[in-house]
């Protein structure tokens, strides 16, 4: 069975990658379980590492150890709202681990699949057409900087020391364990416990993936792509919808609860819209899960999990309470 080493195991779309996948590989999980990760998220048979990608000494010895075929890197500070306020972390735990991560996998000849986001590309609102993997990038907001800054060195890495490196641009995902700072989940939260949901007032155009699907393509990555490949990973063109309505019908499948529209954060991006032809046609990678299944599945692991849930709303308190 061959040994994966997979970064941010405790987060949403890691933890559903292990989860899908831990009986087909050996999964050696690394998580330092800052905010969005949760030891809950753990999933079978998968070896609990609690570390810092960015420190070097300690994923030297991690690689030596498990000597595994790829990385597969899903730890990342993800919360855009908190990257305005303070981006440090973001550098450090996305460009910084990054890069400690392609210097363990260039010195024992891995691959290294990293996971990114179409927030990269920046706002698709003036576009004429989706976004293509050639398309130039242009992050607004300091946390999709430090995704696209995290891509352009690993580009350079492949370019200049042959790096095996692979990078997905996953688009805005839904599903089970996400943590509830984001919206779905958030959504839930409130109108389960009476309180209003704060919605940005300008309504905002998403491409909306099932969490499944999109771990689905990232192994298919792992597996078939050639190195130094970019691909965009989007559900089907008819997933793509307002976040006003996503809220409403989360709403409507709880049953009750209010929307209280707010400003605008600052930087707020009104479109992602990319095109996943290339993964299609490459990786044979076709989304399963269409939008209105993803919601009602999405809503329901939220209302059939209040542990899960309190645990992640205390997770909150303690971050944000810590020095």
């Amino acid at each position: 069975m061959k040994s994966l080493i997979v970064t941010g195991h405790l987060g949403f779309i890691g933890s559903a990658f292990c989860t899908l996948f831990c009986k087909d590989y050996r999964i050696i999980g690394v998580d330092y379980a800052g905010p969005g990760s949760m030891s809950e998220n753990l999933a079978p048979d998968v070896e609990d590492v609690r570390g810092d990608i960015a420190d070097e000494p300690a994923m030297e010895a991690l690689v030596r150890r498990v000597k595994p075929t790829a990385i597969v890197n899903f730890a990342a500070e993800t919360h855009v709202d908190r990257s305005i306020v303070g981006d440090l972390a973001f550098w450090h735990s996305n460009v910084l681990g990054a890069r400690v991560l392609a210097l363990e996998a260039l010195k024992h000849g891995l691959r290294l699949v990293q996971v990114s986001t179409d927030e990269v590309y920046g706002d698709a609102r003036e576009s004429g057409s989706a976004w293509t993997e050639d398309s130039p990038i242009a992050p607004r907001n300091p946390y999709a900087v430090t995704k696209g800054a995290a891509e352009l060195m690993l580009g350079s890495y492949f370019r200049a020391h042959g790096l095996d490196v692979l990078i997905t641009r996953g688009a805005n995902t839904i599903g089970p364990r996400q943590f509830v700072e984001k919206a779905v989940p958030k959504a839930v939260s409130c109108f389960v416990a009476g309180k209003p949901f704060p919605l940005y007032r300008s309504p905002a155009r998403r491409m909306w993936l099932y969490v499944d699907d999109h771990v689905r393509a990232v192994r298919a990555a792992l597996e078939r792509a050639r190195a130094g490949e970019t691909y965009n990973i989007a559900p089907q063109p008819e997933s793509e919808a307002y976040t006003h309505e996503v809220i409403e019908r989360v709403r409507q499948i709880v049953g009750r609860g209010e929307i209280e529209l707010v400003d605008d954060r600052k930087a707020y991006d009104l479109r992602y819209w990319m095109s996943a032809e290339k993964a299609s046609r490459e990786l044979e990678c076709i989304p399963r899960v269409g939008l209105d299944q993803a919601i009602r599945t999405t809503v329901q692991w939220y209302v059939d999990n209040p542990r899960w849930v309190e645990a992640a709303h205390k997770a909150i308190c303690s971050f944000a309470s810590s020095p």
